[in-house]
C-alpha cells in the first residue's frame, strides 16, 4: 500500500479506538507504515475491520499483521486435524510406505511427523505418547509457520543473509 492509502487506514484506527493514542506523530505514523507497507490497502483494511469486530482492545503492528496474513492464508488446520492425517496415512500407506505417507500430509504435519520419525510413530506401542509428542511439534511447527507467514519478504531476506553470516562465522571461526 502507499502513504495515501496508509493515512486512510491510520484515519481509521484513531476513530474505532479514540481513548487510545496509537499514532501520536510523524514518527509513529513512519514506524506504523513501514511495519504494514507490504500489505495490500484492501487486506489491510479487511483485516482492520475483522479486528475491530471481534477484539476490544486496538490491535499492535504484529497482531494486525497476523490478522491480514489469515486473511490471505485461511485459517490453519490445528494439531488434532494434523494428528486426524497422520492416522489416515498410517491407513492408507503403512509403515513401508512413508514417502508417500509424508507426501500427502499439509506441511507442518509433514513437519513434525518428520521429527518424530515416521517408522517411530508406526511402531510405537504407546499411542498417547507418539500424539503428545506430535501436539507439542505440531505446536512449535505452526506458531513459526505463522511468524514467517506475518513478516515482509524484505525483512525475511534479511535475517536469511543475517543468518548465513552467522552460519559462515562459526565454519571459519
Amino acid at each position: 500500500m502507499d502513504k495515501k492509502e496508509f493515512a486512510v487506514i491510520a484515519a481509521a484506527l484513531q476513530t474505532y479506538y479514540p481513548r487510545f493514542s496509537l499514532i501520536p506523530n510523524e514518527q509513529a505514523m513512519e514506524l506504523w507504515y513501514d511495519g504494514l507497507k507490504d500489505i495490500p490497502a484492501d487486506v489491510a483494511t479487511a483485516g482492520l475491520k475483522k479486528w475491530v469486530m471481534t477484539e476490544k482492545w486496538p490491535p499492535t503492528i504484529a497482531e494486525l499483521r497476523k490478522q491480514c496474513s489469515e486473511l490471505v492464508t485461511g485459517v490453519r488446520p490445528d494439531w488434532g486435524e494434523g494428528w486426524m492425517e497422520v492416522q489416515k496415512a498410517i491407513r492408507l500407506y503403512g509403515y513401508m510406505r512413508g514417502d508417500e505417507a509424508l507426501a500427502s500430509m499439509s506441511a507442518i504435519t509433514r513437519e513434525a511427523v518428520r521429527r518424530i520419525g515416521w517408522q517411530a510413530i508406526c511402531e510405537s506401542e504407546s499411542p498417547e505418547t507418539i500424539r503428545a509428542q506430535f501436539r507439542q511439534i505440531y505446536e512449535i511447527c505452526e506458531v513459526r509457520e505463522q511468524e514467517t507467514q506475518s513478516l515482509p519478504e524484505d525483512l525475511k531476506q534479511t535475517i536469511s543473509q543475517i543468518r548465513e553470516v552467522a552460519d559462515s562465522l562459526r565454519l571459519t571461526g
